[in-house]
């Protein structure tokens, strides 16, 4: 009597292994996608809560433009933002790039030199630097929104509130080059 397996049981189990793997490769894929888009909305997250403390620190600007007073705190000296058709007063669009430089945002190493930094999106390692948020004040406080570069985008990363019983999300994102509000 022989030991070990025959040609045909081998087989069997290799096979088996085989629809195994397939039916859990889009699971494992599935989930590693969910993961980066979560990454994605945390950045954004970071992203926003330094353009509020950029916002703050430029605060007497944006609040002096109120009153019709005029400092040089503010980079390019716009006080106004283009949005979904409407002009936001007090407001001053950024990008992450100017966070960074500013200090108010840390960008990651990338590369073998130290010196490499960048702000990559996890979904697809595309630099994020030239994105922009939109900094403006309501009622005497800093607020903060991420231009989102497209709508799929912005419904992923935003959180509905509820507002008299009913369900409502406010974002931004770009299309067609102009700012859209949804």
């Amino acid at each position: 009597m022989k030991k070990g397996f025959t040609l045909v049981e081998l087989l069997g189990v290799i096979t088996i292994l085989a629809i195994l793997m397939v039916m859990a490769t889009p699971a494992v894929l599935s989930i590693s996608r969910k993961n980066r888009y979560n990454m994605y909305c945390k950045k954004v997250k970071t992203v926003v809560k330094a353009a509020q403390l950029y916002g703050e620190d430029r605060f007497s600007y944006l609040d002096n433009t109120i009153t019709g007073q005029i400092s040089e705190n503010l980079v390019d000296g716009n006080t106004s933002c283009a949005v979904g058709g409407e002009t936001i007063e007090y407001c001053q669009l950024t990008t992450i790039a100017n966070l960074a430089d500013k200090g108010f945002l840390k960008l990651e190493k990338v590369g073998k030199s130290s010196a490499e930094t960048e702000f990559l999106d996890p979904r697809d390692f595309k630099s994020m630097l030239t994105n922009q948020v939109m900094v403006y004040i309501v009622n005497k406080r800093v607020n903060a929104q991420f231009i989102f570069n497209s709508k799929e985008d912005a419904d992923k990363c935003t959180e509905s509130v509820e507002v008299g019983g009913a369900r409502y999300k406010s974002y931004y994102y770009k299309e067609g080059g102009s700012i859209k509000t949804g």
